[in-house]
Order: C-alpha cells, then structure tokens, then sequence
C-alpha cells in the first residue's frame, strides 16, 4: 500500500474530484492523478495541503499507511489492511454513513451474522 491509496480513499469518501482536491491543495490535477496511482509521493507541504483539504492530519495518513488508526483504542492489535481502501469498502463506508442509527445497527448486526455463516 502506499500513501497515494489513502489520499484516494479519503478524496472518494469526501465526495471530491480529482480536481476539487487538487484546487483545494493548490496542486496541478494531473499531480494528484500520479500521487494517487503511487507514481510520484508528494512533498510535505504538498500531503499538508491534502490532508486539510480532506479534513484530517497528516499523522492520520500515515497511520493509515502504517495499518493502525490514529486515536483508535478499542482494538489496537487490528491492523488496517490495503482492502479496507479498496473502492467497494469506500462506497460501503459512505451509504452506511447516510444510514439513520437504527439501521446502523441492523447492518452491522446483519454483517456479523454473515461473517459467522462463512466460519
């Protein structure tokens, strides 16, 4: 995994474009396209800019890069793998985040149930 994967994940689950983002960090849209794709790492001015613009740190992207979650105490020795970036896990966390609670809580419970099925 590579840090271009987490500023993708977080550029779709905010709902940005390519080119929202790179106006936001005040970079060229074809940059971001390389950072993404891992072609090219941004500077640290650069990942700065993108982490505000995408409303988190830049200890937050790395954490992320490194598998664990900044601020996540509840399960510490649960890595994050490079799945948890993929496009059908960012479209997941975004329809669940529109979710009303109740049927939060009816999903994840349908979830663990499914997860117990394939045991």
């Amino acid at each position: 995994m590579h840090i271009g994967q987490i500023i993708y994940a977080l550029r779709r689950e905010k709902g940005l474009t390519q080119e929202a983002l790179a106006l936001a960090a005040e970079t060229a849209t074809s940059n971001l396209s390389r950072i993404e794709k891992g072609q090219r790492r941004p500077s640290g001015a650069l990942l700065e800019r993108l982490a505000s613009a995408l409303e988190t740190s830049v200890t937050a992207i790395y954490a992320s890069l490194e598998g664990v979650q900044e601020g996540d105490t509840r399960n510490t020795n649960e890595p994050v793998h490079a799945t948890d970036f993929s496009r059908d896990v960012i479209q997941l966390r975004q329809c669940f985040r529109e979710l009303s609670p109740e049927n939060k809580r009816l999903t994840l419970e349908f979830v663990q149930m499914l997860r117990r099925l394939q045991q």
